[in-house]
């Protein structure tokens, strides 16, 4: 039952037919009791069409999708340091302004410690692979950079982080704005599959996968082994060409909806000042799951 005095949030990209966001929070609405809904505000054209218009139909939130991320980043006129370090958000929140906010690290980070928390050991002298350069990326690469520099000690960082992607202006952009690290560089196909052994973690970033999205992934399916840990944060379909590819060398997964799950219950938090209970993050999962698996 929705009134005059229901807030409205939703979510704002293109294609949005795959999108399981409005799932996550009208959910934790009704869990919580808050009152609010979550719509879909499916255009190619919102940079062109610009916030406005969603400020004045009363939104107070956006989640942020492809391909807009960097362009709402663009919008706000208060940013959170992982915004304006990546220059990339996927949340904006209209208070008083327009307030940018990056969870897709936090949410990465949260799925990655809950598999395996040796994964992001900055002690460790293994190393951990991204694929792609987008606004995913540069969300997840700048959480990791946080996470290990707040957990090394003495500062040393032995765990290096190698990104493998097209684009070669975006990687750039991403080793300037963290300050070009030591533990932090680029590699290409060729030295990733000669490097094969030295990773553990290989993060997919890209919309290879995705469902409606062609392309070839970056990187062959022969540099999966068992020693390896696949998170590829596409989500639907449940399993990428990708993700079977890497189960069928015994490659440890990480759900690409778990990313999804993390980066939404901080997005609804922001949107509503609610601190998510452990409850609602079990139900909100298994209804992600059940959906997903549905899905043909």
């Amino acid at each position: 039952m929705y009134s005059k005095h229901t807030e409205l949030f939703g979510i704002l990209g293109y294609p949005l037919g795959h999108t399981l966001s409005p799932w996550i929070h009208n959910t934790l609405f009704q869990l919580s009791g808050y009152d609010g809904v979550y719509l879909v505000f499916e255009n190619e054209r919102w940079n062109e069409i610009g916030l406005l218009p969603l400020i004045d139909l009363g939104v107070r939130g956006v989640s942020v999708t492809i391909p807009f991320k960097e362009w709402a980043y663009s919008q706000a006129n208060i940013v959170c340091k992982a915004s304006q370090t990546m220059g990339s958000s996927n949340t904006l929140l209209f208070r008083e302004g327009i307030e940018a906010v990056n969870t897709d690290g936090t949410g990465a980070v949260r799925s990655i410690l809950q598999a395996n928390p040796d994964l992001l050991d900055p002690h460790l002298e293994k190393q951990i692979l991204v694929l792609g350069s987008g606004g995913s990326a540069k969300g997840i690469i700048f959480s990791i950079a946080e996470f290990l520099q707040n957990n090394a000690k003495q500062g040393k960082i032995q765990r290096k982080v190698k990104i493998l992607a097209r684009n070669e202006v975006a990687t750039n952009e991403i080793l300037n704005s963290l300050g070009n690290p030591e533990w932090l560089g680029v590699t290409t196909k060729e030295k990733s599959m000669e490097e094969a052994e030295n990773y553990d973690l290989v993060i997919h970033t890209t919309p290879v996968g995705m469902k409606g999205f062609g392309g070839e992934p970056i990187l062959n399916s022969d540099f999966f082994t068992k020693k390896h840990t696949l998170f590829d944060i596409v989500y639907n379909p449940l399993e990428t060409d990708l993700v079977k590819q890497a189960k069928k060398k015994k490659a440890e997964i990480i759900p690409g909806y778990h990313m999804l799950l993390y980066q939404g219950i901080r997005q609804f938090e922001l949107f509503t000042n609610i601190k998510t209970k452990q409850k609602w993050i079990g139900k909100v999962e298994s209804l992600l799951f059940k959906q997903l698996k549905n899905r043909k």
